[in-house]
């Protein structure tokens, strides 16, 4: 054989086993890559612990406020325990007419009573449990009455 012949031949074949190798050795390290992997079975609980909306009406008696559901023509119960805290928050402007761009600015805000709420204000409710599909709410650490 020429020893140009021989040069390709061997070559070729340094290739062949070359690309037999790796193809060989990415199967096996895709193998343990799928070992590892953990697949769920089902998605993560859903946690929700705050809901924005518009009060609809307050008892004062039974300390409760309901407000309306954000999706659904339903309302939310929410028991306002001794132990929440409600506030008012209020911006040195008025909302309608903010100042122009590039003013900073902080927010007031000022502690009132269960009997200050009124239908129709907007509120942000926290909870301190979870609050996902859940239609009354009894574990209230704070409402903000929003401007």
């Amino acid at each position: 054989m020429e020893p140009k012949k021989k040069i390709y031949l061997i070559a070729l074949t340094v290739l062949v086993l070359l690309a037999i190798g790796v193809f060989f050795f990415s199967a096996n390290q895709t193998e343990k890559t799928s070992e590892n992997l953990e697949v769920f079975q089902e998605a993560p609980p859903i946690e929700v612990f705050s809901l924005a909306s518009v009060i609809s009406r307050v008892d004062l008696e039974q300390k409760l406020i309901f407000v309306q559901h954000p999706t659904e023509d339903k309302e939310i119960k929410v028991l306002v325990d001794d132990g929440a805290e409600i506030v008012k928050l209020e911006f040195p402007f008025d909302p309608k007419n903010p100042p122009s761009g590039g003013t900073t600015f902080s927010p007031k805000l000022t502690k009132i009573a269960l009997g200050d709420l009124a239908p129709g204000s907007h509120a942000l409710i926290e909870s301190s449990e979870n609050i996902y599909q859940k239609l009354e709410l009894d574990h209230v650490k704070r409402i903000q009455i929003l401007p």
